[in-house]
């Protein structure tokens, strides 16, 4: 089944992500406020352009699987909103840069491989699902109370995730399709890695930004 396929083929990017600088700060407490923010930012970019192009897919497979009640845009609005009235700093330019690349792969494959945008839903809504581990750090290491600017971070919802988990295995069935579906899924995580890894990058918004670093999805 797809869903055991992916688990299995992407694994290495959960120890991957868990151990990068931005999710060291976020467990010990001590992230700026403004990487936070960033990374809300960086993932409204590509939230909304995800969303989009599946709230518009004809694609069959794609139909069967998308549903509204895993929009995550609407939540991420409501944070940002909140943290709109606090002195919180810039975000840093490299991650705008690096959500917007991903936003754009995500619109390019819709045009061509539309399947593909089920593995970039697969790593987006699955994230979810572990943040609602670091809800908790996040309200201690900001002072936020009831889910004020935690909005994203505390929507998991593990029934959601199966009835998501069911309707990927019963849709993706055919190897062509699973494949697609893997390989934007391992492609996501890379995007995520280096959106977080820009997250902790000085802003140089006066100098030409390079691909350094960068894989083309």
């Amino acid at each position: 089944m797809i869903m055991q396929r992916l688990r299995a083929e992407t694994s290495t990017w959960h120890t991957t992500l868990e151990t990068t600088p931005f999710s060291i700060e976020l467990l010990s407490r001590t992230m700026p406020l403004s990487t936070y923010v960033g990374q809300l930012i960086a993932y409204r970019i590509i939230l909304d352009a995800l969303e989009a192009v599946l709230a518009r897919s004809a694609d069959p497979t794609v139909t069967a699987v998308w549903q509204p009640d895993l929009a995550k845009v609407p939540l991420l609005d409501q944070d940002l909103e909140f943290f709109d009235t606090l002195p919180v700093g810039s975000m840093p330019t490299p991650a705008i840069r690096a959500a917007q690349r991903f936003a754009t792969a995500i619109n390019r494959h819709a045009a061509t491989d539309p399947v593909s945008s089920l593995g970039f839903l697969y790593v987006m809504e699955g994230s979810t699902m572990g943040a609602m581990q670091l809800t908790a750090h996040i309200r201690a290491a900001f002072g936020l109370t009831q889910d004020h600017g935690v909005a994203y971070y505390s929507c998991g919802d593990r029934q959601r995730w199966t009835a998501f988990a069911h309707r990927m295995n019963d849709a993706v069935v055919d190897e062509p399709r699973q494949q697609q579906v893997l390989t934007a899924a391992n492609n996501a995580y890379q995007a995520i890695a280096e959106t977080l890894a820009a997250l902790a990058q000085p802003d140089r918004s006066d100098h030409p930004a390079g691909n350094s670093g960068t894989v083309e999805i």
